[in-house]
């Protein structure tokens, strides 16, 4: 997907640059908290998998991978 899709709250996403072990896989997270915490802050919560808590990641890092989907009754 394209990195200027707008990170929400939901979203699947990856670190293109990552640098992955031999055997390893990409690490995949999901956009947990988009709001800046101050005025200039560029990162999103990230919930990575298998990790235990939120990290604050640079916007420029990630690239969405699959998209919230809003239900409707």
């Amino acid at each position: 997907m394209d990195r200027g899709v707008q990170m929400k709250p939901g979203d699947l996403i990856h670190m293109p640059g990552e640098t992955v072990p031999e055997g390893g896989v990409p690490s995949i997270g999901i956009v947990i908290d988009v709001e800046p915490r101050h005025l200039h802050d560029k990162r999103v919560g990230i919930l990575w998998a298998g990790w235990h808590q939120v990290e604050w990641e640079p916007k420029d890092w990630l690239e969405v991978v699959g998209e919230a989907q809003t239900l409707e009754a």
